[in-house]
């Protein structure tokens, strides 16, 4: 079984859930808000209050659920990555997209001296069709 780690800061009562290293911050995984922290070994664990109850030994995690939480918020987290970068292209200029798809500088001679001149404007005017000025 994985080992987690979850510590929920008093301050801002943002929380970190770490399962085998992998770590994820989100402000809610349903835990008591007098639990500062949880510690799993793989078999066992401890909880740690924050209200002055004294620390308890646990040998069971699976009520927190933390495996799917994490799962889940990690999830989230790419999709809204995948968001924001599909926006990126989406929202980039003609410019910036000819940009991207025109060969090196390196290439573009190389072009030139293999195909001449017209070979080249082929090859550039494929891109600039691609992506004309809006």
């Amino acid at each position: 079984m994985a080992k987690i780690t979850y510590v929920r800061d008093g301050q801002d009562n943002k929380s970190q859930l770490i399962i085998d290293g992998d770590k994820v911050e989100a402000t809610d995984y349903g835990v008591s808000s007098n639990i500062h922290a949880i510690q799993w070994n793989g078999s066992s664990g401890e909880i740690e209050y924050n209200d002055g109850t004294p620390n308890a030994t646990i040998t069971d995690i699976s009520s927190f659920d933390f495996v799917t939480k994490h799962a889940t918020e990690k999830q989230a987290i790419a999709d809204a990555e995948a968001k924001v970068e599909s926006d990126r292209i989406a929202n980039r200029t003609y410019a910036e997209k000819r940009q991207d798809e025109y060969p090196s500088i390196g290439e573009q001679l190389d072009d030139i001296y293999h195909n001449g001149i017209d070979g080249w404007k082929t090859t550039i005017k494929a891109v600039k069709d691609k992506y004309p000025k809006s």
